[in-house]
């Protein structure tokens, strides 16, 4: 049913790459992938996300960030974002997805991950803790 999952933030080097990889970790049989509304195209994971997730034994190297695409859109099953305004964003420029188209906090009150781009290790882990809550909360729904 909900076999091929896409994650969507802005830049596609913190949060939806950090919820890629802890959802592949949860749901090993799912095709799992990230994009960007804005994505910093061809980019690595962010050094922060990356050292958060290898102390959970994850590995974030190979990461390329990608823009979202009609194809990328077309191909998921289910879109997961950060941000209500994330999605309003892909539901607008996408209506034939909305349907697919939920926040990745849904399981806990529509809860929004803040971006911590460029900012302090605390606002790290915070958005790093939060994307692993919801990321737990939606394989036990998919699995």
């Amino acid at each position: 049913m909900f076999n091929n999952i896409l994650t969507v933030c802005v830049g596609n080097i913190c949060r939806s790459p950090s919820a890629e990889r802890i959802l592949q970790q949860l749901l090993p049989n799912k095709e799992i992938s990230s994009a960007g509304l804005g994505a910093l195209i061809g980019h690595d994971i962010e050094s922060h996300i990356a050292a958060l997730l290898a102390q959970q034994g994850m590995d974030g190297t190979g990461h390329r960030a990608q823009q979202i695409s009609v194809e990328l859109v077309n191909e998921a099953d289910l879109i997961l974002v950060m941000e209500k305004k994330h999605q309003q964003t892909l539901m607008q420029k996408y209506p034939s997805a909305s349907g697919k188209i939920m926040l990745l906090g849904k399981w806990h009150n529509d809860e929004e991950v803040p971006d911590p781009y460029k900012k302090s290790q605390d606002i790290f882990e915070h958005a790093y803790g939060l994307i692993d809550k919801h990321c737990h909360a939606w394989a036990s729904k998919l699995g």
